[in-house]
């Protein structure tokens, strides 16, 4: 028994010396895009990536391989196929859109979800992984997720990126890009949108806004 596990472990030194590139390092499954060859000291051990996170190439040559599926091209390498979803988590290790929102998605940290929102007026882009805007992102109905929809305008107009006021908020106001494609934009601190000069400005300048924002408390002199 003992003699048939030296040649057991011969054979798999053996292998494992025969498949390491060289004697240390990461190196990608030709053919499968979650799976590499981490070499020490030339002894080869199969490593697959945890759920969700694929093998990079490029980063193979100095660092532990494994990323997220938006930094990695696999080329001819097949991904993995889809696991048992954990809860809103696709995956154990990734960014998912969740709910009915644009703009709300989970980070997922081996399968344990963290909520997240995107900043004001931006929608989460679902294979670029990050907050864009909602016009960019093809997974989002724009009009119904900013409530606002570009008014008709000639292409002369729509060549201006023509500005419009928000139809509840005098803080905001939109930009349509080319026309047609609306952008929230938000005023900065005690600014409202003006539409007379289609920026913020103050808001004793907009009769309508004037009172938006509370008296500034007065300074108390002693």
């Amino acid at each position: 028994m003992a003699a048939l596990q030296l040649v057991i472990t011969l054979a798999f030194l053996a292998w494992a010396q025969a498949n390491c590139p060289y004697p240390n390092g990461y190196f990608p499954d030709a053919s499968r895009c979650d799976k590499f060859l981490e070499c020490r000291d030339g002894v080869a051990e199969e490593v697959t990536c945890p759920d969700g996170l694929l093998v990079n190439e490029k980063a193979a040559a100095f660092r532990y391989p494994c990323d997220y599926p938006n930094e990695v091209d696999c080329g001819k390498r097949t991904e993995p196929p889809a696991s048992p979803s954990y809860g809103n988590c696709a995956r154990k290790w990734g960014m998912f859109k969740i709910g009915d929102s644009c703009g709300d998605f989970v980070n997922c940290v081996d399968g344990v979800e963290h909520q997240f929102k995107c900043p004001e007026g931006l929608a989460w882009h679902p294979t670029l992984w990050r907050c864009e805007w909602p016009d960019q992102v093809p997974t989002c109905d724009v009009e119904a997720f900013l409530g606002f929809k570009c008014p008709a305008v000639d292409e002369y107009v729509a060549a201006t990126n023509p500005v419009y006021p928000h139809p509840s908020d005098c803080a905001r106001y939109f930009v349509c890009v080319e026309g047609n494609k609306p952008r929230l934009q938000v005023c900065g601190t005690r600014t409202v949108f003006d539409k007379a000069i289609g920026a913020c400005g103050a808001p004793e300048n907009v009769p309508a806004c004037a009172n938006y924002y509370p008296p500034e408390p007065k300074e108390t002199t002693y």
